[in-house]
C-alpha cells in the first residue's frame, strides 16, 4: 500500500478518517478500503469520511474508478460514507463518478467540499 494515505480512528466522534495525497493507483484504493472496513469492525463503526482534497486521480481509468464504486457498495457492513471532493476538476469528476456508482447500488454516500460539511453530515446520520 502506497503511502498517501492515512487511515485512522476518531474516537470521539466515532469515525473512521481516510486522507489521500498525491496520485495513487486502483491497488491502492483497494489496499485501503480493506483497512478502512477492519477498523470500521474493530471499532464498531459505520462513519467513514474521507479525504480526498489531495487526491490526483491521474493513475486511474473510469474503469478503475467504476469497478472501485462497484467494490465499495458490495461492502457487507451498513456504513455512511462521506467524500471530501479533490480541488482538481478531472479528479472531483472521478469521485463523483465512483459515489454515483456506489449510490446506485444502495450505499449511502455523500460528496462535500470541506471537513465540516462532512463530519457534520456524518454526525447527523
Amino acid at each position: 500500500m502506497t503511502k498517501s494515505y492515512t487511515v485512522s480512528f476518531d474516537e470521539e466522534a466515532r469515525i473512521v478518517r481516510v486522507r489521500a495525497i498525491g496520485s495513487v493507483t486502483h491497488e491502492d484504493h483497494c489496499a485501503v478500503w480493506d483497512n478502512t472496513l477492519k477498523l470500521c469492525e474493530s471499532n464498531r463503526c459505520s462513519k467513514v469520511l474521507v479525504d480526498l482534497r489531495e487526491l490526483s486521480t491521474e493513475l486511474s481509468s473510469k474503469m478503475d474508478c467504476f469497478s472501485f464504486g462497484e467494490m465499495l457498495a458490495r461492502t457487507p457492513l451498513h456504513i455512511y460514507i462521506a467524500h471530501i471532493l479533490p480541488t482538481d476538476a478531472k479528479s472531483a469528476e472521478d469521485v463523483r463518478f465512483t459515489s454515483k456508482v456506489e449510490r446506485s447500488r444502495g450505499k449511502i454516500t455523500g460528496e462535500f467540499y470541506s471537513i465540516e460539511e462532512a463530519e457534520q453530515w456524518l454526525l447527523e446520520e
